[in-house]
């Protein structure tokens, strides 16, 4: 006989033979342990951050710190203030004079000063003595028209607006032309950048000694008392473009370059009256690519060089500006001159009324000189760099700089201290 099934046997059986586990709470502490893991990656990164984002960005903005100047005889000053720590120190700086200006000997520069540092070239405009025997121990000005140390300056500009008053001016990080005054008698830590220069508004009057400035490019002119800088407003040459011709003497009258309103071609103005009248006449010649360049050493024989990409044409008057003729010369550019555009050019009357042309060009200074008033060119000679006329003479602002007062015979120039920046 079959004994009977065990039912209740057999079904434990079956059960334990098909369990499955129950996953919930493993699944909860595999998500617990994830949490924990990620936390800990995100806890690293925090920590890493913190240290690495203070150095970085000192890298960037540099480390705060005052500008020092140190003792300064001129102002009776025997302390030695304590020097802060800046990120320059041990980095590679270097000078470059900008622009000069003054009477010889005793001239003043607007000198570039760069840290060469592996995270940002950092610089400071300065404004220093510059000539002969420049002894002097700080600058006239510190920090000049940029905002920040890694700001780009370029067409900077510096005027003998009165005896010891000068206005600097340069285009900061491509904005508009800012400008700054200070007087050489001026406290350097308490005029660090100068003042800034505001338009004036009203008509004062003006001798033959005073000067006329412009505060922007092609902006508005101002005549300026060489008594006490005191700014005045003056009328203005009916034309485009306006660049008031920098380095004539006082007796030569007040010389403006520009270009037609109608036709664009150049043009040249000329007031003797401190700008109650201005003469302006069109030369026969369509545009260049900038103003025309303008030199006279009396205010009546005079020459406007228009530069084109490839090619210079020459006007002279002899009747103050009244009339212009075309020199037909040929003026043969050097061979490595394969454009004139964007090339730094200038042109110097030296005291025998010889011309003097210079052009750079991948970090060469050529020259062409005419000693027959423009009727022909040849190859010259000179100290190299840009050269600036001052009062009483020239400047050179290569490497080194060098002055003169014929612009035959250079001597190189002192510079006196400047600061590194911070």
């Amino acid at each position: 006989m079959r004994p009977d099934l065990d039912f209740r046997t057999l079904r434990a059986q079956i059960e334990a033979a098909t369990w499955v586990p129950d996953f919930t709470a493993l699944y909860r502490r595999a998500g617990r342990v994830r949490l924990r893991d990620r936390m800990a990656v995100a806890g690293a990164l925090v920590g890493t951050l913190a240290v690495l984002a203070p150095v970085a960005l000192a890298g960037i903005f540099g480390r705060p710190a005052p500008n020092v100047l140190g003792p300064n005889p001129d102002l009776a000053d025997t302390t030695s203030p304590s020097v802060a720590p800046s990120f320059t120190a041990g980095y590679s700086s270097t000078i470059t004079v900008l622009a000069a200006a003054g009477n010889l000997p005793n001239l003043v520069a607007a000198v570039d000063v760069c840290v060469e540092s592996p995270q940002a070239r950092r610089c400071s405009l300065q404004v220093t003595a510059f000539g002969d025997k420049a002894e002097r121990r700080t600058p006239y000005v510190l920090d000049a028209l940029r905002s920040s140390p890694l700001d780009k300056i370029s067409g900077v500009q510096l005027i003998r607006i009165a005896p010891d008053t000068f206005m600097l001016s340069g285009e900061v990080s491509g904005a508009s032309r800012s400008n700054v005054r200070f007087r050489l008698t001026d406290d350097p830590q308490a005029s660090r950048s100068g003042q800034p220069v505001i338009g004036p508004s009203e008509h004062l009057p003006l001798g033959t000694a005073d000067r006329a400035v412009q505060l922007v490019q092609y902006g508005d002119l101002f005549g300026v008392r060489e008594s006490d800088g005191t700014m005045s407003l003056i009328g203005q040459p009916s034309m485009a473009r306006r660049t008031v011709v920098s380095g004539l003497p006082s007796a030569a009258g007040w010389w403006v370059t520009g270009a037609d309103l109608h036709t664009g071609a150049p043009a040249v103005a000329v007031s003797t009256d401190q700008g109650q009248i201005w003469l302006a006449r069109t030369l026969d010649a369509p545009a260049g690519i900038d103003v025309p360049t303008v030199v006279s050493q009396d205010g009546h024989n005079a020459w406007a060089f228009v530069r084109y990409t490839r090619q210079i044409r020459l006007f002279r008057t002899s009747d103050g500006g009244a009339n212009w003729r075309e020199v037909r010369t040929s003026i043969e550019l050097p061979a490595s001159l394969k454009t004139l555009e964007n090339r730094p050019f200038g042109v110097l009357i030296r005291p025998d009324r010889s011309l003097l042309l210079w052009f750079q060009a991948d970090g060469a200074t050529l020259f062409l000189e005419s000693k027959d008033g423009g009727e022909s060119f040849v190859t010259g000679s000179g100290p190299g760099g840009a050269i600036a006329p001052v009062d009483n003479g020239f400047a050179s602002l290569g490497e080194p700089a060098r002055v003169s007062t014929d612009a035959h015979a250079w001597q190189e120039a002192d510079l006196s201290a400047t600061v590194l920046p911070n």
